[in-house]
């Protein structure tokens, strides 16, 4: 493979479906109220301090809300939350909270339930292709034991 040769978006896409990924969905506010977005591309970044990196599509609603408000939380679906992975990740962005139960933690929307919780302040911003990799530094989290979601080849697991 050559450095300029073009790789096939579909096969990529198929080839990284394979590989297993929690499901999260990344929540912080606006003037309307709550936002949020499903996302599978998160990992925790270090201990000290402790701080986690979320990649967010550039231009999307959650990212320029995150940025104005500079607070945000990555909730890890539990299994019976699965509804809110689709939920998220598709129809009016505008409309995802409705009817969702959510509490307030720091002013951050959580999602109750989810397996785990950490909430995060932004402390940096890297715009790469079409994405933009969020550095959180951790100012809370919680965590329980229920099952995980997971997402493998476009299909719900449980973990």
């Amino acid at each position: 493979m050559t450095a300029v040769e073009v790789v096939d978006a579909d096969a990529f896409r198929r080839a990284m479906a394979q590989l297993p990924t929690f499901v999260t969905v990344i929540t912080t506010r606006s003037p309307d109220g709550p936002v949020g977005c499903t996302v599978n591309a998160v990992m925790s970044l270090s201990l000290e301090p402790s701080s986690v990196v979320v990649s967010l599509r550039t231009g999307g609603r959650t990212l320029e809300h995150l940025r104005a408000t500079g607070v945000f939380a990555v909730n890890a679906l539990a299994w019976e939350q699965r509804e809110l992975c689709r939920r998220f990740a598709s129809g009016d962005p505008a409309r995802r909270f409705d009817g969702v139960r959510h509490v307030l933690r720091d002013g951050v929307p959580v999602l109750p339930g989810a397996v785990a919780v950490v909430g995060c302040v932004l402390e940096d911003a890297l715009e790469v292709h079409d994405h933009t990799l969020v550095v959180g530094r951790v100012v809370w989290s919680t965590s329980g034991e229920q099952p995980a979601l997971v997402l493998r080849a476009g299909e719900h697991h449980r973990c």
